[in-house]
């Protein structure tokens, strides 16, 4: 399938407003690229790995399934999940068999190394914020997916590449299964069906502490595809392939941003700074009521209980007494906001 790759502009310091990325540095998210197939009979136990993990983390995990290898050739009436970019990528990184996973492109690894990967990536902070947004022309039946990248820091290796990728969910066909038995109705999550960017993604030359980059890219949707349930995957690395942010928004209509806006009154700004080592902050807006701002570890216990009063804009909580490691800050009925204590 041809791709179609505008670039819009690429701006040492801002000469346009951004609207889908902040300026303040945030977090790193992460990438689980996982390479199965649907007669692999082990893949369903690292599916199984990877939607726990979807769970756990949220919009902090973005996970894209890429069929290949000859386990991924359909029989009669299965799902044929193969696609051009996903040979390439099998390829490229080397995978010889499944399962197999990726986070944020650091080595391929098996499933039960998948979590500690991604709690270390989420520990570390982002040289670069990325914001997405895709909207879809049911006409042309074509997505434009537009990209925000504000560069918070100035990264080590030189050059990075910003890829796009379309998935879909909720593909309902053949599974093989060794453990429970062959399924022929399998939910089939994150699949990848193409590559908006090139395999070796959309170069960023010289980045910089300031720099804004804006670029649109379109892609035809293939009419096979059920665009309901397809997501925008947009990521930002380096050369090398090491991944610095990444985030996925619903293909027909989705935006993502990390400029802080809150959404409601049950909902924190974002945690400042990621991560800490002693304290951290959040905006909020003043609600006329008194609340109860909980902080859970990894494993939902509530840790810290802060009161936050009627008319306080911010709160600041105290960390020194907590070990390292990944916790979630709420108010009851609000969006957890992640925090990472390292010292």
């Amino acid at each position: 399938m041809r791709k179609l790759t505008t670039l819009l502009l690429l701006l040492p310091f801002f000469t346009t407003a951004q609207t889908l990325v902040g300026t303040s540095p945030t977090g790193r998210t992460a990438l689980l690229e996982e390479f199965t197939a649907l007669h692999c009979g082990n893949c369903p136990a690292a599916h199984a790995v990877a939607n726990n993990l979807a769970a756990q983390f949220g919009d902090d995990l973005t996970i894209i399934g890429v069929h290949g290898g000859g386990l991924a050739v359909p029989s009669a009436g299965q799902p044929d999940f193969r696609t051009t970019d996903g040979a390439a990528m099998w390829s490229s990184f080397g995978v010889s068999f499944q399962p197999q996973g990726m986070v944020n492109r650091q080595g391929l690894q098996q499933a039960n190394a998948w979590s500690n990967s991604v709690t270390g990536v989420l520990a570390q902070t982002s040289p670069v914020n990325i914001g997405v947004s895709s909207t879809y022309d049911a006409g042309a039946q074509q997505i434009t997916v537009m990209v925000e990248l504000y560069y918070t820091d100035a990264p080590t290796t030189g050059d990075d590449r910003i890829h796009v990728a379309l998935t879909e969910d909720h593909i309902i066909g053949w599974q093989t299964d060794y453990v429970n038995g062959n399924h022929p109705a399998y939910d089939h999550r994150h699949a990848l069906r193409d590559l908006v960017t090139p395999l070796a993604g959309d170069p960023v030359t010289a980045p910089a502490v300031g720099m804004l980059v804006q670029r649109t890219y379109t892609l035809p949707i293939d009419a096979s595809w059920n665009i309901a349930n397809a997501s925008v995957v947009a990521f930002v690395g380096d050369v090398g392939g090491a991944i610095h942010q990444v985030r996925s928004v619903e293909a027909d209509g989705g935006a993502t941003t990390s400029v802080p806006v809150l959404a409601s009154k049950t909902e924190l700004g974002l945690a400042f700074p990621v991560p800490t080592s002693d304290k951290v902050s959040f905006t909020v807006e003043a609600t006329g009521n008194v609340r109860s701002l909980q902080l859970q570890d990894a494993t939902g216990r509530i840790v810290l209980n802060e009161p936050v009063l009627a008319e306080q804009t911010s709160v600041s909580l105290s960390l020194g007494s907590l070990p390292e490691g990944l916790y979630f800050a709420s108010f009851a009925g609000g969006k957890a906001r992640r925090v990472v204590l390292s010292r």
